[in-house]
């Protein structure tokens, strides 16, 4: 694997050689600090487009399209990244040696299609197809209720990351979504290449620098905003434990248990927390997991996750709410013990390996790549090689030290009252 950054008029190209797959993937990212009043805007607008455009105005014609393209696939979705907001729009296409030359250009033209010639009238996004993505769009918001852990999570980022970006739901409210018409929703499209975003285009599969004068020789009359951006969220916590708990129909129970890091060093957070947070509750034979599970059967499920752009540790579980005490001090239990090297002992080369697979299983994942890419220019990042090798080097009591970094914040629980 080869990779190559070039930037030309504030545009970043990523290129990603590789002859690992047998497509080619094309995703373009465009950043800007995150406005709560995107959301509703960014998911209308990415789903209008990969509906239709002027030339495909149907839903079937895009999807006929991409079938005579050997399966060319073009998607799109908006997303909350820490302090940033990110828009984006990915192409996968078959690499053209299996086929013909000429594929590699009608399918960048389908994605120059979607992208720069939208299904609009009059600066206004065609209604029919607005109408179908704005009852799409209230359908969602209306299941959120029919999904106890979707609905869970939200409440609990309410909580545990208020007055933060990561606090917002980035499925928009039926309040928002009445405040998008196909006219407004147009001129915020007209801010993609207007120098709102920065822009980068990475490229991933057996392909060398001329994909990219392909594709500057459009994209070189929009203009990318070249404002560094990070994504890292830098939030006092307060010092106090919130907890609350709400009720829904349903049998099982959802519990979110919240702890906030102190300051911690690149290696700390992205080699020893990793080492820690697999031994707590990521490995099949966790902490919590023997714990609360197994040894004494009070969750149906348990695990725990590392949130990298608002640097937290949560432990979720899904319960039965006569459980809801007695689950939680075994939690706080398996936490208090990652302090005894004994126990440690027990899953420390396990949970090397364990991280060791997940870093091979990186090679055979284009999305993985091309994100980690793409990423790096807002976060600190590192080769998967040089992770794998300061993994090795985490000691257990590296691990145990950690463990006075985190500290108890919020407990949230959605407790289900049919059981």
């Amino acid at each position: 694997m080869q990779y190559n950054k070039i930037i030309k008029n504030d545009i970043t190209y990523h290129l990603i050689n590789t002859n690992r797959f047998k497509s080619i993937n094309l995703v373009l990212f465009f950043t800007k600090e995150f406005d709560k009043d995107d959301i509703v805007f960014g998911n209308f607008l990415t789903n209008n487009m990969v509906y239709s455009s002027k030339k495909y105005n149907t839903k079937n014609k895009i999807a006929s399209i991409g079938e005579d393209l050997y399966g060319t696939k073009i998607s799109s979705s908006f997303g909350i990244n820490g302090k940033c907001e990110t828009i984006s729009f990915s192409l996968d296409f078959i690499n053209p040696k299996y086929t013909e030359d000429k594929y590699m250009d009608l399918s960048l033209d389908f994605l120059y299609e979607v992208l720069l010639n939208p299904n609009v009238e009059n600066d206004e996004f065609n209604h029919e197809f607005f109408e179908i993505v704005k009852n799409d769009a209230i359908a969602n918001y209306q299941s959120i209720k029919d999904n106890p852990n979707l609905f869970a999570s939200i409440e609990y980022a309410k909580i545990m990351y208020k007055d933060t970006p990561s606090e917002n739901c980035s499925i928009p409210s039926i309040e928002e979504i009445n405040r998008v018409t196909p006219k407004n929703l147009y001129e915020y499209y007209k801010h993609l290449f207007d120098g709102t975003y920065n822009i980068d285009i990475c490229i991933l599969g057996e392909v060398d620098t001329s994909i990219i004068d392909k594709i500057h020789k459009v994209f070189k009359v929009f203009k990318s905003n070249n404002k560094k951006l990070e994504f890292t969220i830098k939030k006092d916590f307060e010092n106090k434990v919130t907890e609350k708990i709400d009720s829904l129909s349903f049998n099982q129970s959802k519990l979110y248990i919240g702890y906030k890091l102190d300051p911690m060093s690149f290696h700390e957070f992205n080699h020893v927390l990793r080492v820690y947070n697999t031994i707590l509750g990521t490995m099949n034979d966790s902490i919590l997991f023997n714990i609360v599970r197994e040894a004494n059967s009070l969750c149906y499920s348990i695990g725990s996750y590392v949130s990298r752009y608002n640097p937290s540790l949560t432990i979720y579980a899904g319960i039965n709410k006569k459980n809801y005490d007695k689950t939680i001090e075994l939690i706080k239990s398996c936490v208090e013990s990652m302090k005894d090297k004994e126990v440690l002992n027990r899953l420390f080369d396990s949970a090397k390996k364990m991280i060791n697979t997940v870093l091979n299983n990186y090679y055979d994942d284009a999305a993985s790549q091309l994100n980690r890419y793409y990423s790096e220019q807002f976060v600190p990042l590192e080769d998967v090689e040089v992770t794998r090798k300061e993994i090795e080097k985490v000691t257990i009591d590296e691990v145990i030290a950690i463990n006075d970094k985190i500290h108890l914040n919020t407990i949230y629980m959605l407790k289900g009252d049919n059981n």
